[in-house]
């Protein structure tokens, strides 16, 4: 399987310069430029509004110099691009990913992403979710989410699968306020009754889609692709 999307935000007050990153940067695959901002007050102004895995941006800017902006940031990771020496120790004092010298380089470029990709793999095995059950009250490492399915018993309820072949019920959840809690680039709705991990498809023929997990049998666990999710499915298959 491919690699996923990660999505980013590019930000330099000398359009030359954005243009020419902006240009880079739709060139890499797997990689969507979302917006590019000249403005670094107009960005941090929009980042509630805006769904990105990370920020390229220069350093030297009126009004907020990128290590400003990289810490109203958050958690989020950055790649600094600049034309000066003197900031790299301030840079990587704030955990920035990558530290790339003006004019930037592709080859120089894509390394710096292949950073910011396994920082957010990590990240993502690391990520907890807290949730009622059937057994109490679980603290669950979402990597380890398989699927999600309609209880028999219960539909306010959901049957959630584990890698490990254990199975709970989540109390009173729909699948538009598990999306919500979840990370929404993780799971994919595949029918009306299922939310299927990313990470745990294996592949797909027609309406079966194939897991990476392995039932009692040894057979891989399959799941059924509901005709009016095919679409939006076949397109987020092909771009990871």
């Amino acid at each position: 399987m491919a690699k996923s999307i990660l999505r980013v935000v590019l930000l330099d007050d000398e359009l030359l310069a954005l243009g020419y990153l902006r240009t880079l940067c739709e060139g890499i695959p797997n990689l969507e430029v979302v917006k590019a901002f000249d403005n670094p007050v107009i960005f941090l102004a929009e980042v509630p509004n805006l769904s990105f895995d990370f920020c390229i941006s220069d350093i030297v800017m009126p009004n907020l110099s990128g290590l400003e902006v990289a810490e109203k940031l958050h958690s989020k990771p950055i790649i600094f691009t600049t034309a000066h020496n003197e900031y790299a120790a301030d840079a990587f004092d704030i955990e920035a990913i990558d530290y790339l010298r003006k004019p930037v380089q592709r080859e120089r470029l894509e390394r710096a992403i292949e950073k910011v990709r396994t920082r957010i793999n990590q990240a993502k095995k690391q990520a907890t979710w807290t949730v009622n059950t059937n057994k109490g009250k679980f603290t669950i490492q979402l990597s380890t989410i398989v699927s999600f399915s309609t209880d028999t018993y219960d539909r306010r309820d959901k049957l959630m699968l584990l890698e490990n072949g254990d199975e709970l019920v989540v109390k009173n959840k729909s699948f538009d306020q598990l999306l919500q809690e979840l990370d929404l680039q993780s799971f994919i709705r595949i029918s009306k009754s299922e939310l299927l991990s990313r990470e745990f498809i294996q592949g797909y023929q027609g309406d079966v889609v194939w897991s990476k997990i392995r039932n009692k049998d040894g057979k891989y666990v399959e799941f059924t692709l509901s005709e009016n999710y095919k679409k939006a499915f076949v397109e987020a298959f092909n771009l990871q």
